[in-house]
């Protein structure tokens, strides 16, 4: 076999490799993660080339910085996440070296800045957008927005295993987005 044979083969392989392994990830933490509920705000912007999803945006963004954290624009942490008497989790902590538990994930970035109470840590969630059927899109939105005014905030459900968090739903009063966009409007 010639090398020139040998560098196309191995790049037609590469090719396949690098998104199934991803998928293999995503599906992995969805089989074997824990469930995990996070309050959020779900507007629904729309992308013509990615198509119709909810911006998904977990309300904790800031925290305490964890001490030791350097003055670089963008470093990793790892979150540990405990679940409240209501069913929703919150961070219980930051750590700037990984670490080992159920309920941690590896935030894909910080930045740092000084504020009257200390430094804070300004987190970015690894998830940001669940992805809707294309006409379900424009009814999911105005549905968030009616319960959003009338004070019930879009709750996200994600799997956690392993660091890796993958966004498996987004729930309006307990009730998932696609479920709540099907029932009949009075």
């Amino acid at each position: 076999m010639r090398p020139a044979a040998i560098v196309f083969a191995i790049a037609v392989a590469a090719q396949w490799i690098v998104p199934l392994s991803g998928i293999w990830l995503q599906e992995r933490t969805i089989a074997r993660g824990v469930a995990l509920r996070i309050e959020c705000a779900a507007p629904d912007p729309y992308d013509p080339l990615r198509g119709r999803y909810l911006a998904v945006q977990p309300a904790e963004v800031k925290l305490a910085a964890p001490a030791g954290m350097p003055d670089a624009d963008v470093v990793p942490v790892w979150a540990t996440l405990v679940a409240g008497d209501d069913g929703l989790s919150r961070i219980e902590s930051l750590a700037l070296e990984p670490v080992a538990g159920p309920t941690v994930i590896r935030l894909s970035g910080v930045k740092r800045r000084s504020g009257e109470a200390g430094d804070e840590a300004l987190l970015t969630w690894p998830f940001d957008r669940f992805y809707l059927n294309e006409r379900l899109g424009p009814d999911a939105d105005r549905i968030v927005a009616e319960r959003f005014r009338a004070g019930s905030r879009p709750v996200a459900e994600i799997r956690v295993f392993e660091g890796r968090a993958v966004l498996t739903d987004v729930l309006l009063d307990g009730v998932s987005i696609r479920e709540v966009v099907k029932e009949p409007r009075t």
